[in-house]
């Protein structure tokens, strides 16, 4: 488009990018959004000097794996001003941020729901693949549920993050898909722009109730109109099995039936407490959040996430797809060169360590060109799959 200019935001574009954001997703303040800079950085679009469009990118680590985090930038509160919308400007935007975040993160992700909607096409048009599916669920608490977990001030999270980071890794130690945790996180997370944009009362649960916490919960309760007053489970974590994550549910559904309310969460397929969940009564309603990515430099990707390099040190790899063709990996003691073929969201997939490659290689889905079953083995060993829990906590 003649006069469009995509180009990261720089310190003094903040009204600019609050020009266009606001409208469409609520008002931010111009210190709100300086608070969260440089981290909170953003694409934005002018045309003939006017800002038009503007993508919020919010850089972290991500765990693809357990033990193997890689930076990367979530888009949020993408926006286009109504005049200029179905011109190619969100494109534009993603175009270039692919290319002035590539020496930053490894990969752009995004929430998105719809996959009916033309929003959920604008992303896989614009090169985002799913890497996973959350299901939305809801329990309406009966009366008279009994706990022997406490609420208590969020402070006492913080005071014991040594507790609270042994029951969250007793829990989430095995899976991917969420961010790291470490001293300092949850009070990071709690203050962090969402929270801004939609004021939220934040309930704490322990348990037991004296002595050293062996499972917790944070539940926030939306305070904005526009959104429903329920107990939304932030994140839920434990020690003590899947009992500790039961008192720790009974004291929310509790709360949520005192409030008339109901007790909300988005779960995957590898959720350790999904199965708890039913138990309780929560049900699972059809997949309506997915998180969806595509790498920018798939060859730093692959150095970070592979998990033996030893296996693949005599191979050249290189990656065919629809759209694409490129190296991905060259070892030192190269004896043989083999092309991974696939549709890029296989690609996408393989990796973020989403792919069962064994499965992948025998349903024709990963065909290796100048490869057998051999060499598909030793990829499946370098990248083995992971499985993705995500928290609430984590939401941009």
């Amino acid at each position: 488009m003649q006069g469009l200019v995509c180009r990261e935001c720089r310190p003094e574009d903040t009204a600019d990018v609050l020009e266009v954001r606001n409208p469409i997703f609520g008002p931010l303040s111009e210190e709100d959004w300086d608070r969260y800079y440089p981290r909170m950085t953003a694409g934005l679009a002018y045309l003939d000097g006017e800002p038009v469009g503007a993508i919020p990118l919010d850089q972290r680590d991500f765990m693809v794996a357990p033990q193997v985090s890689v930076p990367v930038a979530f888009e949020n509160a993408v926006g286009v001003k109504e005049e200029y919308r179905s011109r190619g400007i969100g494109t534009a935007i993603i175009k270039a941020a692919r290319q002035f975040m590539a020496d930053r993160c490894d990969l752009l992700m995004v929430y998105r729901g719809g996959e009916r909607s033309a929003g959920y096409r604008f992303y896989q048009k614009s090169g985002h693949r799913d890497l996973l599916y959350l299901t939305p669920v809801r329990w309406d608490p009966p009366s008279g549920l009994s706990s022997d977990a406490a609420c208590a001030d969020i402070e006492v999270l913080h005071n014991h993050e040594d507790e609270i980071l042994a029951a969250y890794h007793s829990t989430y130690a095995s899976y991917g898909g969420h961010a790291p945790r470490r001293p300092g996180y949850w009070r990071e997370a709690l203050g962090g722009q969402i929270f801004v944009t939609v004021p939220t009362e934040i309930l704490f649960y322990r348990y037991p109730a004296d002595g050293e916490i062996a499972a917790y919960g944070v539940f926030g309760i939306p305070q904005r109109s526009g959104y429903e007053a329920n107990v939304q489970v932030l994140e839920i974590a434990s020690a003590a099995g899947e009992s500790g994550a039961r008192q720790i549910l009974r004291a929310a559904g509790a709360e949520a039936c005192q409030r008339q309310a109901a007790v909300t969460d988005y779960v995957s397929v590898d959720y350790p407490y999904r199965y708890l969940y039913r138990d309780l009564g929560f049900v699972e309603q059809g997949r309506g959040l997915i998180i969806m990515g595509q790498i920018i430099n798939p060859q730093r990707l692959f150095r970070r996430v592979c998990r033996f390099p030893e296996l693949v040190a005599d191979l050249k790899i290189n990656i065919w797809t629809p759209t694409q063709d490129y190296v991905l990996f060259e070892g030192p003691k190269v004896e043989k060169e083999i092309t991974l073929e696939a549709k890029d969201i296989i690609i996408e997939r393989l990796l973020t360590r989403r792919l069962d490659v064994m499965s992948a290689f025998h349903h024709d889905l990963l065909t290796i060109r100048n490869g057998d079953e051999g060499i598909a083995g030793r990829i499946a060993a370098a990248l083995p799959f992971s499985p993705w829990c995500h928290h609430h906590l984590d939401w941009i």
